[in-house]
């Protein structure tokens, strides 16, 4: 099946286009062993990131910044018993990556640029205005795409809200993502189209179950897949 009545296309950014939460996950683990080898119980300070990350998405929104407060928060309730140097390295490492170059998957460009021939392109994006701003300009997709989008929070109503500014119609758009949360299913439920494209470290928060669409979405094991739809 060629999805040829869609008219635009929006794509999710961290996790879809490039790699992102890889690097959450690394400072995460790398965390957690500092902290069970100072004879801390690893369970337990997992419980106790995972509070606070709740707290933090709730409160303070997304972003590595506010990804930083969580740790350092951590350290601070047993900084007496870690090693403040090697606590150091995983934060200073865990900071250079948002001002590299993103690492895109395998395709990406080439993928949009194909896409670009016949339909309007957009990148959808959540967190902080300036840093997801500054990876899709490091990236090279702001070249290729229409105009990008940074919202707070990717819910039901951001989906209207562009739907309705742009004057497009949901059976004619496409939501491209990894999040289930996030992506697919707000857009399924404005009456969108939505191609998942499953990331092996998509950040928990952003997982649930894939509702009933209808027809209206589909699951691709890699983006150069988008070829075989568009």
């Amino acid at each position: 099946m060629k999805l040829t009545f869609i008219k635009q296309i929006i794509f999710d950014a961290d996790d879809t286009l490039w790699e992102n939460n890889v690097y959450y996950v690394k400072a995460t683990e790398d965390l957690l062993d500092l902290f069970a080898k100072a004879g801390l119980d690893r369970k337990q300070i997992q419980k106790e990131f995972d509070e606070l990350e709740l707290w933090v998405v709730r409160e303070r929104g997304y972003g590595s910044h506010n990804f930083v407060w969580i740790l350092e928060s951590l350290y601070e309730r047993y900084k007496d018993l870690i090693d403040y140097e090697a606590f150091k390295k995983i934060v200073d490492r865990f900071k250079e990556h948002p001002n590299r170059k993103p690492a895109l998957f395998e395709g990406v460009i080439d993928t949009l640029k194909y896409l670009k021939k016949n339909y309007h392109l957009y990148v959808l994006t959540k967190g902080e205005f300036k840093e997801q701003e500054q990876k899709i300009i490091n990236s090279g997709v702001h070249e290729i795409v229409d105009a990008y989008f940074i919202v707070p929070e990717k819910e039901d109503d951001v989906y209207r809200e562009i739907l309705h500014q742009h004057h497009w119609k949901a059976e004619e758009t496409c939501m491209v993502g990894n999040s289930p949360k996030s992506d697919i299913n707000p857009a399924l439920r404005v009456g969108m189209y939505a191609i998942h494209i499953p990331y092996r470290d998509t950040w928990k928060l952003d997982d649930e179950p894939i509702q009933p669409a209808d027809g209206r979405f589909f699951q691709l094991q890699k983006f150069t897949e988008l070829k075989k739809l568009f």
